[in-house]
């Protein structure tokens, strides 16, 4: 059975899908004109990624129980980090397209960083759990997302140090690293349960999400 928690995990991974794929577009539609057509699908995707991250970090919650409630607590701070990074990506892109370039540049290189750490967090979670299947893919799966959104930390950073062509192709690398990450976890919450067992009694025994988190 799908708790509302599944729910709200398997949501929220479309949309960090959904995001990623956005925010690549339109960075790579920016890096390929050298200017700043694409922009604004950059901030729509991080706005859809922060609403999948805040989606993830709530279905956690209502999953947690005594028995993983250390673990679930890395991917619930995890993802709310991710959400406040994208945010803050967002709020970025924002000044930069109201003529507050620098500024914009560096809460963006700032807000990239968060999202890397919370992603890195939950990597760290899904480790420490007992091994299966969809635990691997989480790992490699907030693992790119992770490398992908220190790329873009760099990657800003390179453009403020006025490397601008180096730091737009790291920032196309990292947005491209993060959608392969979503869609790595979009399998891996999609797997939904694991192989039904079959006990003593012969009779098969499910289990759901929940029960191996």
């Amino acid at each position: 059975m799908i708790t509302h928690g599944d729910d709200l995990l398997i949501s929220g991974a479309w949309l960090l899908g959904i995001g990623t794929l956005v925010g690549a577009i339109g960075q790579t539609r920016q890096t390929l004109t050298s200017t700043d057509l694409g922009k604004d699908l950059v901030l729509k995707g991080n706005g859809i990624e922060a609403v999948g991250n805040s989606l993830q970090a709530i279905g956690r919650s209502k999953m947690l129980n005594p028995e993983n409630e250390r673990t679930e607590t890395y991917f619930i701070f995890g993802s709310w980090l991710e959400a406040i990074g994208n945010i803050a990506d967002a709020v970025g892109i924002g000044m930069q397209l109201s003529g507050s370039v620098e500024e914009g540049i560096r809460t963006d290189a700032i807000g990239s960083g968060i999202q890397g750490l919370g992603a890195a967090i939950e990597a760290i979670g899904a480790s420490l759990t007992e091994e299966t299947i969809s635990r691997s893919f989480e790992i490699k799966g907030n693992g790119l997302i992770s490398a992908g959104s220190f790329l873009e930390s760099v990657g800003n950073i390179f453009i403020l140090n006025e490397k601008v062509r180096m730091g737009e192709h790291i920032l196309l690398l990292g947005s491209w690293t993060q959608v392969f990450g979503a869609f790595i976890l979009i399998e891996a919450f999609s797997l939904g349960t694991e192989p039904p067992e079959r006990g003593k009694d012969g009779h098969n025994r499910h289990y759901s999400y929940a029960n191996y988190c």
